[in-house]
């Protein structure tokens, strides 16, 4: 009985965490900064590789835009949006890349308080800097 209570417990104990929402972390880095504060998110790094995931909430009225700012010296990283535990690619920074624009969101996105910029690898990443502004 006991044997059975135990693995009930373990069970319950591994759902509970296996259903938690949100996004997986997992990456290496070197001089690594990031900051997330409301509607506002940055990452600078030396050299960076794996996923990292930042989450952005808005106040007030919604103008359902992005402002997205970011530079790459070597590498490639794919930045996506996600809501509900799915994510959509919004683009590819490619190393030697710089942006600086407004992206404007979909009506899917309308009426999310918050949503989560996932910055992803393809390979390892050198120098460099990403700033998001959710409105």
């Amino acid at each position: 009985m006991k044997k059975v209570c135990f693995v009930l417990v373990l069970i319950l104990t591994l759902f509970m965490l296996c259903s938690c929402g949100g996004y997986v972390k997992s990456y290496s880095a070197t001089m690594l900064i990031t900051s997330c504060q409301g509607n506002e998110a940055s990452m600078k790094f030396d050299t960076f590789k794996g996923t990292n995931n930042f989450r952005l909430r808005r106040d007030g009225i919604a103008e359902h835009t992005l402002d997205f700012e970011a530079s790459l010296a070597e590498g490639e990283m794919n930045v996506y949006i996600g809501v509900d535990g799915e994510k959509e690619l919004l683009l590819t920074v490619k190393g030697g890349e710089s942006y600086d624009e407004t992206i404007i969101l979909d009506d899917k996105y309308d009426n999310e308080k918050s949503i989560y910029i996932i910055l992803e690898t393809i390979g390892k990443c050198v120098d460099g800097d990403f700033e998001f502004e959710y409105n």
